[in-house]
């Protein structure tokens, strides 16, 4: 696992959307060959990444900033010394002919863009960890702390931007094409993590719960449906990206790649670093499902972005 796929790896770009249709054309008709009592769980295979909107309104209107001092060193480790030479903007494709309605910061530069555009350069992303001047490991050695008493209730409105990230399963786990990408509590990570709540089922959906997770529309659009009752709500998990290109089943390395909400990235990252040890404080946890199971894997994600010209300069 290294270099992205085409057209997989780009939900950006046209040719991933009208590939993900074909295909989703071409699954749809052989089911329909099946007899119903044998065909599999209807599920989207153009994954359905609107619904990230629903975990980002949820996430971001609750969500903890630093205090002042804090928040103007995370926006240093943030920042490009030198400007990005024409990268003034983060191009956004028409929705109208994309079903994905967002953005993708592939390189360091497009994500500072992205940070400076919205006015989040406080948040946990770092784009530019090679750069000896930035204050990275000073939050990762806990020597600058995040203080709970200052929040922050600004909600900005803009499109969703995705990065790439690489999924390296916690002890188990094969991740398929399409798995849903979701943020776990603190809670759930301690069922692979901590020897005394170690579960060997860990986390699981019921079949109901899973049948009834995602919702097709009549105009063949899916969405996500939030469960009502008590049951059902205990295992739902709010829902940061997808995966776009499967592990490798039979390799060594069952990594697979693909798309979370920065974000929804940067806040599980500050969530997470509060409640561990500072020697653990490197990836972020996410939970991976494989759609057609009830099953829950923990997963650390790698936040991958791309090297351009003025990036090798800070080596």
């Amino acid at each position: 696992m290294g270099l992205p796929f085409f057209p997989s790896d780009f939900p950006d770009c046209k040719a991933y959307s009208c590939f993900m249709e074909a295909k989703a054309s071409a699954f749809n008709q052989k089911e329909e060959l099946r007899p119903p009592s044998i065909r599999h769980l209807r599920v989207p295979i153009l994954p359905p990444w609107g619904i990230v909107r629903i975990a980002f309104d949820k996430v971001i209107s609750a969500m903890e900033t630093p205090d002042l001092s804090t928040r103007e060193d995370l926006i240093h480790a943030n920042s490009l010394p030198n400007r990005c030479p024409g990268s003034s903007k983060i191009s956004n494709f028409d929705s109208g002919s994309n079903l994905f309605d967002g953005t993708v910061a592939r390189t360091g530069c497009m994500l500072t863009t992205f940070l400076n555009e919205t006015k989040t350069g406080q948040l946990f992303l770092f784009p530019y960890a090679a750069d000896g001047n930035t204050r990275i490991s000073k939050f990762i050695n806990g020597e600058l702390k995040l203080d709970p008493r200052h929040r922050s209730f600004d909600i900005y409105d803009h499109k969703l931007c995705f990065l790439r990230v690489h999924l390296h399963p916690f002890k188990e786990g094969c991740f398929e094409e399409g798995a849903v990408i979701c943020a776990p509590y603190p809670s759930d990570i301690s069922l692979w993590t901590s020897s005394s709540e170690k579960s060997e089922e860990g986390l699981q959906m019921s079949q109901s719960a899973i049948r009834l997770y995602f919702k097709e529309h009549s105009s063949g659009k899916w969405g996500m449906q939030i469960p009502d009752d008590s049951i059902a709500s205990k295992s739902h998990r709010w829902p940061i990206g997808f995966v776009t290109t499967a592990s490798v089943q039979g390799s060594k390395s069952l990594v697979a790649e693909g798309f979370c909400e920065a974000v929804l990235l940067s806040h599980l990252r500050e969530q997470q670093w509060k409640e561990m040890p500072m020697k653990q404080r490197r990836e972020i946890y996410v939970l991976v499902r494989n759609l057609r199971s009830t099953a829950y894997r923990l997963a650390l994600a790698s936040i991958v972005l791309e090297y351009q010209e003025n990036d090798i300069g800070f080596f």
